[in-house]
């Protein structure tokens, strides 16, 4: 059994979420963050550095593990030094709310690939009817496999606005949708998109979907799109597209940094086509996107 394995075990047989062990974490002077712990039970990462180890002994007191039983499973510390960089990556779902439920989905999917899947393009189109409400969104992207395996991208997607339900991906393109598993009270979906086969080491693959909502949402005085980048991306391209007879009045392109770095934000225009368009170059991970209001 791994130590991803393990501790994901023990967080279910507790009980706890993940904020709730974070509470306890900092209330004994050990403090980790939800990431941090939703990364460790993902495999993704593991605890290396002093502050983690001592928080793991106080861990496994939190989850009823007998002293030592977490760190005997871990192993011996990865290598560090030239060819062996940090990635940068967080865990899916890490900067989103609800960060406990979406990593109990996606202990339910297979995960281990997304460790060695490196995005290269994201593009992303937001389509808006007459109506103001969206009607479809449109994503293509390419991802490199650093090694040789990964069948699949995993990916979360959420209800934008009580009542308007769970968007269902739809692959148009080079993967089709695999397991999926719902969380209904929190408005949260993790799927696997599945790819027509494994990736070799440096093979990369252009895949496109789609999402398509059952219920359209009841407009507000604005909107926003967007999209989370938990990790690197050196091209990031995103649309919104209007009805010409459903024009915002003003639109703006925002990037918020995952690590409480400053926010930025710069007005951008329609083009000809009722169309506006934000590109980012080399960012993640960070929040960014597009927002408008629709009267002046």
């Amino acid at each position: 059994m791994t130590f991803a394995d393990a501790l994901r075990s023990a967080i279910r047989a507790s009980g706890l979420g993940l904020e709730r062990v974070h509470y306890r974490l900092c209330a004994v002077g050990t403090p980790v963050s939800v990431a941090t712990l939703s990364s460790w039970q993902s495999g993704r990462t593991r605890p290396e550095r002093p502050g983690s180890m001592a928080a793991l002994r106080h861990l496994e007191d939190i989850l009823g593990i007998p002293p030592g039983g977490l760190g005997a499973v871990l192993g011996a510390p990865r290598p560090r030094g030239r060819g062996h960089r940090e990635s940068r990556m967080l865990p899916i779902g890490a900067l989103k709310p609800r960060a406990d439920r979406v990593a109990a989905l996606l202990s339910a999917l297979d995960t281990s690939g997304d460790a060695h899947l490196i995005r290269i393009s994201q593009h992303d189109r937001y389509e808006y009817g007459a109506d103001r409400a969206q009607h479809r969104v449109w994503s293509r992207q390419i991802l490199r496999a650093d090694q040789h395996g990964p069948d699949r991208w995993v990916t979360v997607f959420y209800e934008d606005e009580p009542g308007a339900g769970i968007p269902r991906p739809h692959g148009l393109r080079n993967c089709r949708l695999g397991r999926t598993v719902t969380d209904s009270d929190a408005g949260v979906l993790a799927a696997e998109l599945l790819f027509d086969r494994p990736l070799r080491q440096g093979e990369s693959v252009i895949m496109e979907f789609e999402l398509r909502h059952r219920h359209r949402q009841v407009p507000g005085p604005g909107g926003s799109c967007g999209r989370t980048l938990r990790m690197p991306t050196r091209e990031y391209v995103l649309e919104a597209a209007f009805h010409p007879t459903a024009l915002p009045a003003l639109c703006e392109e925002f990037t918020e940094p995952a690590d409480g770095g400053p926010s930025a934000i710069r007005q951008i225009s329609l083009d000809s086509t009722g169309c506006c368009h934000a590109l980012a170059l080399n960012l993640g991970p960070a929040r960014f996107g597009i927002r408008w209001t629709w009267e002046a």
